[in-house]
């Protein structure tokens, strides 16, 4: 079922709950958020949607660019971090769902924010997608080799913080591709579910 998919990603950000970390000892080298506090968060809610199959459940993993055509990746996490103020950088990592077909060139993956409200129980068929809207970011995702992936969202989040009455999360969009596609955990049945990083003073 849906909500015991859900129930289990929730369960995790229970157990880890937002990690505070200094960003010294973060996975960066910019230079302009050294000094700052880096806060990582699991979703509080996620959905994955194909154009190939319904989803009935989280699934174990998703692809972005495969052959088997467009899918999307809807996550809601806690704002926790809009008391500092706008953030200085933010992203959305991804991990590599282990054993995964590995696919031998980049994809290119959108990031729009959503901006309806969705729950993921309703998100069953392609056509269940809630309405998106700008800003929005793109990045290209390689799975060769298996590494994390991190997708930059700071102008996503700074407009959250600025209107958290339209903050309903964010949502990663794949093109039809060739061959297995990148593919990462969505952290039912093993694997590391999608993380939240963000910088701020």
């Amino acid at each position: 079922m849906r909500r015991s998919s859900l129930n289990a990603v929730r369960a995790l950000s229970t157990l880890f709950g937002a990690l505070w970390l200094n960003a010294c000892s973060a996975p960066t080298r910019d230079t302009a958020i050294a000094t700052a506090t880096r806060i990582v968060t699991l979703p509080s809610s996620i959905a994955v949607l194909s154009q190939a199959e319904d989803a009935p459940s989280l699934p174990a993993q998703i692809s972005f660019g495969s052959a088997h055509g467009r899918s999307a990746l809807y996550l809601k996490f806690p704002t926790d971090f809009a008391a500092h103020g706008p953030p200085l950088k933010a992203f959305i990592a991804l991990s590599p769902r282990q054993d995964a077909p590995v696919a031998t060139t980049s994809t290119t993956v959108e990031a729009w924010r959503v901006s309806a409200a969705w729950r993921a129980e309703q998100l069953v068929a392609w056509s269940d997608k809630p309405e998106l809207a700008p800003p929005y970011a793109r990045a290209q995702l390689e799975s060769s080799p298996p590494d994390e992936q991190r997708i930059d969202v700071t102008e996503l989040l700074r407009f959250a913080a600025k209107n958290p009455d339209l903050d309903f999360g964010i949502a990663l969009l794949g093109r039809t591709g060739s061959g297995h596609g990148a593919t990462f955990a969505t952290g039912i049945s093993g694997g590391t579910a999608p993380r939240l990083e963000v910088y701020v003073r």
